[in-house]
């Protein structure tokens, strides 16, 4: 007898949903969390994600999506691990909400889990935490980085992980590269 092969458990950022696929013929259970929801519902663009919002609305009757808010342990591990790579200010708390999930389920059910998102700060992340991310229509990021954080301007370098958004010598707002090894 051949051991049938679970089915990955999907998770969507708003990038994905964006993108316009009919989640509904997806074989696989899609998760999101609240926050993603509220970024496609934005009233500006209501009228252009209308036919977006209604495949999730059949997709969350038939629960072939579910919305799901991680637990605070989850929130805070992604936290601590944003500030290792530099990513902190990179990441909205939608975000890191996605990632915390993601991380809950990776490690509270048997099934694989894969986040979905073509933002490379959120890949850039899960690929630390271990996480299996994809992306659609894009080409992911090739390896980890860690970012260092400056002053475009001034050139102060700030440790990695601050959460400071604005230097303290001159007011620039500041900006991340890949830290050099």
């Amino acid at each position: 007898m051949i051991a049938q092969k679970k089915k990955p458990i999907l998770i969507f950022d708003t990038n994905i949903f964006l993108k316009g696929i009919d989640i509904n013929i997806l074989k696989e259970k899609i998760y999101t969390t609240p926050e993603i929801l509220e970024e496609i519902k934005v009233l500006k663009y209501s009228d252009k994600n209308r036919n977006i919002l209604d495949r999730i609305a059949v997709a969350i009757e038939k629960e072939h999506l579910i919305i799901k808010k991680p637990e605070v342990e989850y929130i805070k591990r992604v936290m601590d691990s944003s500030k290792i790579t530099g990513d902190i200010n990179s990441l909205s708390k939608a975000d890191i909400g996605l990632i915390g999930l993601s991380l809950e389920l990776h490690e509270n059910l048997e099934e694989e889990v894969v986040l979905y998102s073509n933002d490379y700060s959120i890949q850039n992340l899960c690929s630390e935490m271990n996480i299996k991310f994809n992306s659609i229509f894009r080409k992911g990021i090739k390896s980890k980085k860690i970012f260092q954080i400056f002053c475009p301007l001034c050139n102060k370098s700030y440790p990695t992980g601050t959460e400071v958004k604005y230097c303290e010598v001159c007011g620039s707002k500041l900006k991340r590269r890949p830290k050099k090894t």
